[in-house]
């Protein structure tokens, strides 16, 4: 990824995620929508690996010849200027559980297109992220960000809220809006969205050998406009509040912690809905504290269903604090999507542990875990998971 940013100062960002082989000489930037003349900077210059893993950066790269404005394409993907927001009740509790804004736009070519965007405060604050995936036909078109109602209830702070940072990204390309206040929504209340409640479950024991657990999340949505979407703010991978150690390969993430060690594989995470005409996940990595990495954003291929079921799993993904966002078309007529969420994990256990799982950004739902001893001994002394189904 790179910006192009011109003698105004005005900016372009352009990605490109391909699948390279070894001793690739080039990677392809393509960058739309600026029309202005002179020479750019292409500054920011980043790779990274698929899991987000960056492998290189350049602050300052490459400086263009001029260019005139008679050069600009007039046939360019666009913003159109069309707008509007409402509030999303999707299960008749009285209560948002999505902020909704349309977002016109104009694309050149039919394909699959991405769209995110972001929320702020009235002072410059980010309240929330939102996108977007769809297969657009070439000319006009809607597509929609559905803003977290727990993200806004979480922030405290009323609207009206601005959108901006607005991109709009083809498979080799992204355009991003420069307008820096793209849309300013309804003055909306933060009570009036939903609550979330994110309890802390426990498991405690002893004992010599290996435990794979599979934990299990099955939730009915409600279909909303024809279409469904499920998020999962401010989840930690690994999902646990206890102390541990981290070791990175390109095989996936180790962790160790006091009585545990957790290996790279099997680490599977498979979300699957029924009920769909398509899926999409979308997942951005919160940045640190400490600001040492940038935020980042990853959206899968658009997965057609088969017989209304559609299937996406990964074991991949780096630690951090995340923003899942799970979404796309439901079957015609139908007024609920059943999303199933699926987390393998084995577990060596080496005396006595304490494992502590933090269900912040959790899904509500049925919750259900299987432990299965694959050799040793083991006694659990603590489950406490509220409700949750324990099956050893």
């Amino acid at each position: 990824m790179g910006t192009l940013r011109d003698e105004n100062g005005g900016e372009i960002h352009a990605e490109n995620a391909s699948s390279l082989q070894p001793g690739a000489p080039f990677i392809l930037l393509n960058f739309y929508g600026n029309s202005s003349q002179g020479r750019r900077r292409l500054i920011n210059l980043t790779i990274s690996s698929q899991n987000g893993m960056e492998l290189g950066h350049l602050d300052e790269s490459y400086t263009t010849r001029a260019y005139d404005r008679t050069e600009a394409a007039s046939n360019l993907a666009r913003f159109t200027g069309e707008y509007d927001d409402q509030g999303i009740d999707s299960n008749d509790d009285g209560f948002y559980d999505f902020l909704a804004v349309s977002v016109g736009t104009y694309v050149p070519d039919s394909g699959e297109y991405t769209l995110t965007g972001s929320l702020f405060d009235q002072r410059g604050r980010e309240i929330v992220w939102g996108i977007d995936h769809a297969l657009l036909i070439q000319g006009k078109n809607e597509m929609h960000l559905d803003f977290d109602g727990k993200s806004i209830w979480n922030s405290g702070i009323d609207g009206p809220y601005i959108l901006k940072n607005l991109a709009l990204s083809g498979k080799n390309w992204s355009l991003s809006d420069i307008t820096p206040e793209v849309y300013i929504t309804q003055p909306y209340n933060y009570s009036q969205f939903v609550d979330p409640v994110y309890p802390e479950k426990t498991i405690s024991g002893s004992g010599q050998g290996e435990i794979l657990f599979t934990f299990v999340i099955e939730e009915a949505i409600p279909v909303f406009s024809g279409r469904f979407s499920q998020d999962i703010v401010g989840i930690n991978i690994p999902p646990i509040s206890t102390p541990f150690e981290v070791n990175g390969s390109r095989n996936g993430y180790a962790y160790q912690m006091d009585g545990l060690y957790m290996p790279d594989k099997p680490n599977n995470f498979t979300v699957v809905a029924k009920g769909v005409k398509n899926l999409n996940i979308g997942l951005r990595k919160d940045q640190k504290p400490d600001g040492k990495n940038e935020t980042r954003t990853w959206v899968t291929e658009q997965i057609v269903a088969q017989d209304g079921v559609a299937e996406a799993a990964s074991d991949l993904i780096s630690p951090g604090s995340y923003h899942a966002k799970i979404f796309g078309d439901a079957l015609d007529n139908s007024s609920q999507v059943l999303l199933t969420l699926t987390l393998d994990k084995k577990i060596v256990v080496n005396g006595k542990f304490n494992l502590s799982v933090n269900t912040t950004g959790f899904p509500s739902g049925d919750y259900s875990m299987t432990a299965k001893s694959l050799n040793g001994s083991f006694y659990l002394d603590e489950i406490e998971f509220g409700g949750i189904s324990m099956v050893g």
